[in-house]
């Protein structure tokens, strides 16, 4: 392995010392694939980078993983083992001769991608934008994929939304959502998708219903995916991938834990009910507008 040092015999030390330990050839094999693809990145080798250098690998991997070229998981074990090595190198900096300004870089993202490993069986955005497609001429069918996948509800909390959970506040329109402590932040591009479906929808009491009139069932929703990823010629994605897939997105593009979770409502925080006021550092909403990712109404 010539690529960890600019020395190549300290580089082939290195790399003996690391590796004696692993009983497995395969491990060896990852380790060693890996880290040539992280040095052939850079161009340099890898007891030089830096921290841009890390960060620039990072966005690039998060890249390849958003074009469903990777999986989060695998993206996951390569930093894992690029941290490995960096941090085998901190602690035996003197041995072999690596720079003062040397860190282990990759270990403040170690958190971000163990999330995202989290949330593996998410979507690729090439194949939500099909499934978005092929539900264009049904504005109740895009309404319901645009609440999963843009604003993170379960088909649970869809089915039980109610014409009267659906509020405007001076900072925008928020959905009140049964068990949950606290509104569901509805950002604009929603805001306009909702806003076409309820202008062609019948009075009723549910936001979504059945042609009798009464309120869906999550079989539903489950058939629906089903029917509309065959027409979109995809794999038979599940609801719970496609809101995965939101907050998949979210950690994407920076959103804290504190965000992701109050988005699709896995705490049990407490924020007051108030009407036509401001939410005062609404986390949601700081949020949601990290993301880069909006949907449009069906044409």
């Amino acid at each position: 392995m010539e690529s960890l040092h600019p020395d190549k015999e300290i580089s082939q030390q290195i790399w003996g010392d690391f590796t004696a330990h692993f009983k497995s050839q395969t491990t060896i094999d990852s380790y060693s694939s890996d880290l040539k693809e992280f040095t052939k990145y850079l161009g340099k080798e890898f007891a030089n980078s830096k921290s841009d250098d890390v960060k620039a690998y990072f966005e690039w991997l998060m890249y390849r993983v958003e074009q469903g070229e990777l999986k989060p998981a695998t993206m996951a074990k390569k930093f894992r083992e690029c941290h490995s090595v960096a941090q085998y190198l901190c602690e035996n900096r003197e041995k072999y001769n690596v720079l003062d300004e040397f860190e282990d870089f990759f270990y403040p993202y170690l958190t971000r991608v163990a999330k995202q490993e989290k949330f593996a069986k998410s979507i690729p955005v090439e194949d939500i934008d099909k499934l978005y497609a092929v539900a264009q001429n049904n504005r109740m069918v895009y309404m319901i994929f645009v609440l999963l996948f843009r604003v993170g509800l379960s088909s649970t909390e869809i089915i039980g939304i109610k014409m009267k959970d659906i509020e405007e506040y001076t900072d925008g329109m928020y959905i009140w959502i049964k068990n949950r402590k606290e509104a569901c932040y509805l950002p604009e591009d929603v805001v306009s998708v909702l806003g076409e479906y309820l202008d062609q929808r019948d009075e009723n009491e549910y936001l979504f219903y059945n042609r009798r009139g009464t309120r869906l069932n999550t079989m539903y929703i489950s058939r629906m995916m089903k029917k509309y990823t065959v027409l979109a010629g995809i794999p038979s994605y599940s609801a719970e991938t496609l809101r995965n897939s939101c907050a998949f997105t979210m950690y994407s593009y920076g959103a804290k834990d504190k965000q992701v979770a109050r988005q699709l409502g896995i705490t049990q925080m407490q924020i007051k009910r108030y009407d036509d006021v401001r939410y005062k550092d609404n986390i949601q909403k700081q949020a949601q507008n990290l993301v880069k990712l909006k949907v449009e109404p069906p044409k």
